[in-house]
C-alpha cells in the first residue's frame, strides 16, 4: 500500500452539437474490455500526459498535475491555492482531450502524514502510550478516531471537488465500521452522491462490506493472491460486495509480478529494478478479473505499482455477454463480444483443454489453433469475429 500525496481527478465526456460544446455526463460503463488502471505510477519510463492517458483508470499525484496545498504546515490545509489550481485545470483538460473515456482519480492522503506535516505534539496523530505510530519510514500514523480529523478529511474530499473533480482514492481502508461509516456519510452529504469514491482493500477480501453501500469501488492490491490454491470463497465473496457499492462500479484488481514480502517497500535493497518476468501471472490474473466480475485491472512490479504497458492491453474484446461461469473448482470462463475468456486459477489438479471448432486465435500468448491447453495458472483470450 505505497502511497503518494495525489489530486483526485475524473474524466469528462464532451459531444458537440452544430458550433456548440456542451458537457455531457461520463459513461464509464461503454469503456470497453480489458480496462487498464493506473496506481500512483503511470507506464515505467513514461510520466508524460500522453502515457497516463493510455490507461482507463488513472490516479495521479497533486504533484503531477501542479497543485499546491494552500497552507503551512500542510497537515492543516484545506485545499490548494489558486495559481496551482489553474495549472491542475490545464492539465486535467489536456488529458481529459486525449482520452474523453478515462475514469481519472487521485488518492487523498489520510492514513499517515510525512513527518513534517505537523507539529509533533499535534493531536491528530495516532499514539500507543504517548508515542506516535511509525508507518513509512518519515511518516506516523493519523488518529482515525478523532472525529475533528475525520471532518478535516471531509472538507478536504470537498476542496478536491471544487476543483472541478469528480472522484477521490483512499487508501489503507481499515475494519474499524464505526469511524468509517461515520466519515463516508459525512463525504456522501458534502459531495453528494455522484462523487466517485474508490478506497483500498489491501489484502482483504469481504472484510469491509459495511463501507460498500457509499462507495463505487475496492481495490485488491495482489496480496488477496499470493500462494492462493482454493479460490471459491475469495470469488464469493469479491462478487457479493459487488453487488453492495454504488453504480457506476470501478472496483480493480491488481497483481504483483514479484511477490517477495515488502518488495517495493521503502529500505528494499532492490526496490526500482524490474523484477523476473512472470507472464504467465498476468495472463491469469488479467483473466481472472474479466471472468469473476467487472474490473478494472493492473498487472504491477510490486507496492510501487511500476508497471509496463502490455501489447494485449490494445486488444479490445468490447463488454461482456453475460456474467462468467464456473466450469470447476479453478476453472473459469466468459464470453465477451469479441472473445472468449478462460482462466485455470493457480492450484488446479491438472490443465483444462478446451476444443473448438475452427482456428482461434489466443490475444495473450498469440498462439493460433483449435484446441487450447491451458495449464494451472494461466488464461486465454481467445478472440473471434
Amino acid at each position: 500500500m505505497f502511497c503518494g500525496l495525489l489530486l483526485s481527478l475524473v474524466c469528462c465526456r464532451f459531444c458537440t452539437a452544430g458550433a456548440q460544446t456542451a458537457p455531457q455526463a461520463p459513461d464509464f460503463t461503454k469503456t470497453p474490455y480489458p480496462r487498464i488502471a493506473m496506481l500512483w505510477a503511470s507506464i515505467r519510463g513514461d510520466n508524460s500526459l500522453e502515457a497516463m492517458a493510455r490507461h482507463d483508470l488513472i490516479m495521479a499525484g497533486f504533484g503531477q498535475f501542479g497543485l499546491k496545498l494552500d497552507r503551512e504546515p500542510k497537515g492543516l490545509a484545506d485545499g490548494y491555492t489558486p495559481e496551482s489550481v489553474a495549472v491542475a485545470r490545464d492539465r486535467v483538460a489536456r488529458l481529459r482531450k486525449l482520452n474523453p473515456d478515462a475514469v481519472i482519480l487521485g488518492d487523498l492522503p489520510f492514513y499517515e502524514y510525512p513527518d513534517d506535516w505537523l507539529p509533533e505534539d499535534h493531536e491528530w496523530w495516532l499514539r500507543k502510550d504517548g508515542k506516535r505510530q511509525q508507518f513509512w519510514p518519515g511518516t506516523h500514523r493519523m488518529d482515525w478516531g478523532n472525529e475533528q480529523y475525520r471532518r478535516h478529511v471531509v472538507s478536504q474530499t470537498a476542496a478536491l471537488k471544487e476543483i472541478g473533480v469528480d472522484g477521490v482514492f483512499y487508501d489503507n481502508l481499515r475494519n474499524e465500521p464505526q469511524p468509517w461509516v461515520a466519515f463516508l456519510k459525512a463525504v456522501r452529504e458534502a459531495v453528494g452522491d455522484d462523487f466517485l469514491i474508490l478506497v483500498n482493500a489491501g489484502y482483504a477480501v469481504g472484510e469491509y462490506d459495511f463501507a460498500a453501500p457509499y462507495l463505487n469501488g475496492f481495490m485488491y492490491e495482489s496480496g488477496w493472491s499470493h500462494n492462493r490454491t482454493q479460490w471459491d470463497d475469495c470469488i464469493r465473496k469479491m462478487q457479493r460486495t459487488q453487488t453492495l457499492l454504488r453504480q457506476p462500479t470501478i472496483s480493480l484488481i491488481e497483481r504483483f509480478e514479484e511477490t517477495r514480502d515488502h518488495a517495493g517497500w521503502p529500505g528494499d535493497a532492490k526496490r526500482g529494478q524490474k523484477p523476473p518476468a512472470d507472464p504467465a501471472a498476468m495472463r491469469w490474473s488479467l483473466c481472472y478479473a474479466l471472468t469473476i466480475g467487472d474490473f478494472y485491472y493492473l498487472f504491477s512490479d510490486n507496492t510501487s505499482h511500476r508497471h509496463d504497458w502490455q501489447p494485449q492491453y490494445d486488444v479490445k474484446i468490447g463488454p461482456p455477454l453475460g456474467p462468467g461461469e464456473q466450469v470447476s473448482s479453478h476453472v473459469w470462463k466468459r464470453r465477451y463480444e469479441k472473445a472468449k475468456v478462460v482462466v485455470n486459477l493457480p492450484g488446479a489438479p491438472g490443465p483444462y483443454v478446451l476444443e473448438l471448432g475452427q482456428l482461434t486465435k489466443d490475444a495473450l500468448t498469440g498462439e493460433t489453433a483449435t484446441k487450447f491447453t491451458i495449464p494451472p495458472g494461466d488464461g486465454r483470450i481467445l478472440l473471434h469475429d
